[in-house]
C-alpha cells in the first residue's frame, strides 16, 4: 500500500512538471527605463532591402516565450596566446593549401590552433573589452534575446576573467536603461568529472555566494544550467546541495536526436532540419528548440567546415524551400540559386519556420559570436580540416560581420524573434506629443588590446541621446532632442536627424532614408533639409528652423520640405558625431545614434 501512494505522488508531481515549462520559466525583469525604451517598437530596414515586421505583422506579445542565444567568452584567453589569423584571407591569396595542413602559409604549424572564419565589426577584440560588451548587450537585448548561454562545454574551462568582466558591463548597461540578456552557462556534453569539477567552480564564485543574482535566468523557478546533473554524486554535501540548486537540463551534442518526452529534462543547441523536439508533453507542447544558422554537417553526419561535399552552409536548404519579402514594392523571392545566396540566411530562416509552426516554450539560438575554428591535421575525414567555422559561407555568427555580411543575420534574428515572441505596444501620443527614450552611456570610450599585435582606440561619445519629442502641428513637425549633457559644439559631424517617409524603399535613398536634416551643421538658427537622390548624394528641399538651449535641441521642421501631408507616417533616428560619412555601419561603432543601429523610430 506504502508503495503505491508513494507511485501516486510521485505520478501526481511528473504530471504537474510537465505543464511547468515557460510558466516556471521566468526572467528577472530590469527595474527603471526598461518600460520606457522599446526596441520591439522600432522599424528597421536591412542592407537587403527586408524591413522588421511590427505589430500588426506577428502575434500578441507572448510573455511565456523565451529566446536564448550561444555566446563565446573564450576570446580573452585565446588572444593572450595568439595573433589573429584569418583563414579566409590567406585562402584568398592562396587557394591551393586549402588541404595542405604543412604549408608554411598558415603561418603555425601547431594543430588545433585557433582562425578566425572572418573579422568582427569590432575588430579581433578580447571579451573583457568593456565598449564591445556594452554594443554586445545592447545589440542582443535590442533583438529581444532572454539569455545568452556560455559555451563552456570544453574541458574545465569557464573563462572567468571574461564572464567577470561580462558582469561588470552587463550591471552597468540595466543602470543605463538596457534589457540586458541574463545569463546560462552550457557545460561538458557527458556526466564525466569535468563536468563536476566546472559545477563546483561556477558554484562556488557566483551562484552560492548569490552574486550578479539579477542577471541569472530562471527556468522551473531556479538558475538554469544546461549540464549533466547525473555526474554528481548525491552522496556527497557540496554536490547534493548544486544538484537541488539548479535546474538541469541536459545538452545533447548530437545534430541528429530523436524527439524528447519533458520528463527525459534534454535540451539541445544545434539540430539538423527539421530540428528535434526537446521536451515533448503529453498536450503536444515542446519545451525547446534549436535554431542555427548553419551546421558542420552534411547527408546525416558530421564534418568539417571546409569538407568537400554538401556542407550544410548559410545558403543550404532541405528541399526545394525559398521565401519571399517586399523590397522598393514588389515580392522579391530568394532561393539557393539566388545571387550571393549566402547573404539572405536561408538555412537560418527555414529552420526558423519550423521552430515557428512548432512554437515551443523556449528557442536555442546558434550562436553571436564564435567567430574561431581549430585547424587539425584531419577531423571526420577532411585533411587540414575547420571543423566549426571556416568562411563566410560556412559559418554560424550572427553579430555583425566587417565584411559582406554585415548586420543582415542581426535583423534576420530580429524579425524572427518578433514572429515568436509579439511586440510591444506603441509609442502612444500624449496631448499630442510622442516620447521616445534611449539608453545613457552607448558608446564607451575604447582603449583595450585585441588578440596579440592589436589594439583598439576609440573616444567618439559627445551628445548622448536620452529622449526626443515629436509634435505634428498644423504644416510643422516639432523635434525636441534630449540629451544626458548640455549640448557641445558640433563641427564638421553634426547632430543630424534621418527620416524614412517611404517604408517601402521605392524612392531614392540612403540605407532607407529619404531625408537628412542638418547633415553640413546649423547657420543662421537654420538647418538645412535635404532629400537623397540616389545614396549618400542629397539636393535641399527646404530648412528648418534650430534653437539649442543646454541640453536641448529644438527643430521646427516644415512637413512641405519632407513631401509631407495629409495624416502624417515617418520613421525617423538620431545621430551624432559619425566618423565614416555615408557608411552605414558606422552607427554601431562612432559617436552615439539613437535608437541603435539601423532602427528607427516610428512616428
Amino acid at each position: 500500500m506504502y508503495s503505491k501512494i508513494i507511485a501516486l505522488i510521485m505520478a501526481i508531481m511528473t504530471f504537474f512538471s510537465t505543464l511547468s515549462g515557460a510558466v516556471f520559466g521566468s526572467r528577472n525583469k530590469n527595474v527603471g527605463t526598461d518600460s520606457l525604451v522599446k526596441p520591439d517598437t522600432w522599424a528597421a530596414t536591412d542592407a537587403l532591402g527586408r524591413t522588421l515586421p511590427m505589430k500588426n505583422d506577428v502575434r500578441k506579445k507572448n510573455s511565456r516565450k523565451f529566446v536564448g542565444m550561444f555566446y563565446w567568452i573564450w576570446h580573452t584567453s585565446f588572444a593572450e596566446s595568439f595573433e589573429a589569423l584569418d583563414a579566409s584571407e590567406i585562402l584568398a591569396e592562396h587557394p591551393e593549401i586549402l588541404y595542405d595542413y604543412d604549408s608554411p602559409l598558415w603561418r603555425s604549424a601547431q594543430d588545433g590552433r585557433p582562425y578566425y572564419w572572418g573579422k568582427p565589426l569590432y575588430g579581433y577584440y578580447r571579451d573583457t573589452d568593456a565598449y564591445v560588451l556594452r554594443k554586445h548587450a545592447e545589440l542582443i537585448a535590442d533583438a529581444g534575446v532572454d539569455v545568452i548561454v556560455f559555451d563552456c562545454t570544453n574541458g574545465t574551462a569557464t573563462w572567468d576573467e571574461s564572464y567577470e568582466k561580462l558582469f561588470e558591463v552587463f550591471e552597468q548597461a540595466k543602470e543605463d536603461g538596457v534589457n540586458v540578456p541574463q545569463v546560462a552557462f552550457m557545460l561538458p556534453f557527458a556526466a564525466n568529472s569535468d563536468t563536476v569539477t566546472s559545477l563546483k567552480n561556477l558554484y562556488e564564485r557566483i551562484y552560492s555566494p548569490g552574486r550578479y543574482k539579477d542577471l541569472w535566468f530562471l527556468w522551473d523557478g531556479k538558475p538554469l544550467i544546461m549540464a549533466h546533473g547525473a555526474a554528481l554524486d548525491l552522496t556527497d554535501k557540496l554536490q547534493r546541495e548544486i544538484y537541488s540548486f539548479f535546474t538541469f537540463r541536459y545538452n545533447e551534442p548530437t545534430y541528429f536526436a530523436e524527439n524528447t518526452r519533458y520528463s527525459e529534462k534534454v535540451w539541445g543547441w544545434c539540430s539538423d532540419h527539421p530540428q528535434t523536439k526537446f521536451g515533448q508533453s503529453w498536450n503536444g507542447r515542446v519545451e525547446q528548440m534549436c535554431v542555427s544558422v548553419a551546421q558542420n554537417a552534411a547527408d546525416g553526419a558530421l564534418v568539417a567546415m571546409n569538407a568537400d561535399g554538401n556542407v550544410q552552409g548559410r545558403s543550404f536548404v532541405k528541399g526545394d524551400y525559398s521565401y519571399s519579402f517586399k523590397r522598393g514594392g514588389q515580392t522579391v523571392t530568394v532561393d539557393q540559386n539566388t545571387e550571393d545566396a549566402l547573404l539572405y540566411g536561408l538555412n537560418f530562416q527555414q529552420q526558423w519556420d519550423y521552430a515557428l509552426a512548432v512554437d515551443p516554450d523556449f528557442i536555442f539560438v546558434t550562436g553571436w559570436n564564435e567567430w574561431i575554428a581549430g585547424r587539425w591535421q584531419e577531423w571526420c575525414g577532411t585533411p587540414n580540416a575547420f571543423p566549426d567555422q571556416f568562411s563566410a559561407e560556412f559559418s554560424r555568427d550572427i553579430e555583425p560581420h566587417d565584411g559582406v555580411l554585415k548586420d543582415n543575420y542581426y535583423y534576420q534574428l530580429v524579425a524572427n524573434i518578433r514572429r515568436f515572441k509579439g511586440v510591444s505596444d506603441s509609442v502612444k501620443a500624449v496631448d499630442g506629443v510622442k516620447t521616445y527614450y534611449h539608453y545613457t552611456n552607448s558608446t564607451y570610450p575604447r582603449n583595450s588590446a585585441g588578440w596579440q599585435g592589436t589594439t583598439y582606440a576609440s573616444d567618439t561619445m559627445r551628445n548622448d541621446f536620452v529622449k526626443v519629442q515629436v509634435k505634428n502641428e498644423k504644416n510643422y513637425i516639432y523635434m525636441t532632442i534630449q540629451t544626458k549633457d548640455p549640448i557641445v559644439p558640433q563641427g564638421s559631424t553634426p547632430i543630424r536627424v534621418l527620416l524614412d517617409t517611404d517604408p517601402s524603399g521605392s524612392q531614392p535613398n540612403w540605407e532607407g532614408f529619404e531625408y537628412v536634416l542638418n547633415r553640413d551643421g546649423a547657420a543662421g538658427g537654420m538647418v538645412n533639409v535635404e532629400r537623397s537622390v540616389g545614396g549618400w548624394q542629397f539636393e535641399k528641399t527646404g530648412e528648418a528652423a534650430c534653437t539649442v538651449n543646454g541640453n536641448e535641441m529644438v527643430l521646427e521642421i516644415p512637413l512641405a520640405a519632407l513631401g509631407l501631408s495629409g495624416d502624417i507616417h515617418f520613421n525617423f533616428k538620431l545621430s551624432d558625431n559619425m566618423q565614416t560619412d555615408g557608411d552605414i555601419m558606422d552607427f554601431y561603432k562612432s559617436g552615439d545614434v539613437a535608437p541603435g543601429g539601423r532602427f528607427m523610430f516610428v512616428y
